[in-house]
């Protein structure tokens, strides 16, 4: 399985002149995102996971629920 070429063009690059500086930085970043960019971006950091430590296939991370009682339908 190849992995998947990321488009990083919207990155921002900047200079810092401390690791200070650069956490507040990132901080700021974070919560300008909005919720649904912090939800794609941990979700992403899930399926890169699940692809290099795991070597799961990413289908495997949907959701999955075992059936609790089977009847047999009239019809």
């Amino acid at each position: 399985m190849t992995t998947p070429v990321k488009d990083r063009s919207h990155w921002k690059v900047r200079k810092f002149t401390s690791h200070e500086e650069l956490r507040c930085a990132q901080v700021r970043d974070w919560q300008e995102a909005g919720a649904k960019a912090r939800h794609k971006a941990a979700w992403e950091l899930v399926t890169e996971y699940w692809l290099g430590m795991k070597k799961i296939n990413p289908n495997e991370l949907r959701f999955q629920r075992s059936i609790t009682s089977f009847t047999r339908g009239e019809g």
